[in-house]
């Protein structure tokens, strides 16, 4: 099972990292992709707010592209271990339902 998780609101973080490493522990799921967008995108130039999420093996970290944009965020400002998006945050969600994968929204 693959999961994407979507994580847009600033205090949201907190409860994204929650379910996120909770998920991870489930012996089906294969891969969980976490995007931040919009007020969240904060998350992903401060490590100390998504450390869990960052010791977690199963978890892809992705930084909505149009939101670091909106938000003057250079990929070199990425937390290591986050990625941009190829497009945006919504695009990559939606791709991913399309593949098939879990979607959840905190």
């Amino acid at each position: 099972m693959k999961v994407v998780i979507q994580v847009s609101e600033k205090d949201k973080i907190p409860m994204g990292n929650i379910v996120g490493s909770h998920i991870a522990v489930l012996k089906d799921v294969e891969t969980i992709e976490v995007v931040f967008l919009e007020g969240a995108i904060v998350a992903t130039v401060n490590e100390e707010m998504i450390k869990p999420l960052l010791e977690e093996k199963k978890l892809i970290l992705m930084a909505c592209k149009t939101s670091m944009e909106m938000n003057n965020i250079k990929a070199s400002d990425l937390v290591k271990g986050v990625s941009p998006t190829p497009q945006g945050g919504f695009i990559e969600i939606i791709r991913r339902q399309q593949e098939g994968w879990y979607y959840i929204h905190v």
